[in-house]
C-alpha cells in the first residue's frame, strides 16, 4: 500500500474510514470533479487536485479488512458513505467508480445517479 497516497487523502478530506463495532472495516477514497475521466485515466496512486463545487463523486479506492461480515454491512456502509457525501458536497448529483468486470475481463466504469 501506498502511504503517502492514504496520508495525502486523508488531509484532503478524501478518505473516509467505515467502523463496525470499533472494527475498521473499510475506507474508501474519493475525488470530486465534474469530470471523471481525469481520475479514471490516472494511477491509482496519484493525489490530484479536485473541485468540491463538482457535481460527480469519483470513488477512487474501497479498501476493506476482507472479514466474512462484510458482504453483510455493504450496503449500511454504501448508505452511510451517499449521506456524507450529500450533506458534505451539495452540488454532487452522481457517483462514479470503476470496477473488474470477470466475464469481459475489463475494468467498466459505473455511474449513479445519488
Amino acid at each position: 500500500m501506498n502511504k503517502i497516497y492514504y496520508q495525502e487523502m486523508l488531509k484532503k478530506g478524501r478518505l473516509i474510514p467505515f467502523f463496525k463495532n470499533n472494527r475498521l472495516v473499510c475506507f474508501i477514497t474519493f475525488f470530486i470533479c465534474n469530470d471523471e475521466s481525469k481520475y479514471a485515466n490516472t494511477d491509482a496512486w496519484e493525489v490530484l487536485d479536485d473541485n468540491p463545487d463538482g457535481k460527480i463523486c469519483y470513488i477512487s479506492q474501497l479498501i476493506t479488512d476482507k472479514n466474512n461480515d462484510n458482504p453483510k454491512l455493504s450496503y449500511e456502509i454504501w448508505h452511510r458513505f451517499k449521506i456524507y457525501v450529500k450533506n458534505s458536497f451539495h452540488n454532487v448529483k452522481f457517483i462514479c467508480w470503476r470496477r473488474w468486470d470477470r466475464k469481459t475481463q475489463t475494468i467498466k466504469t459505473y455511474k449513479k445517479e445519488m
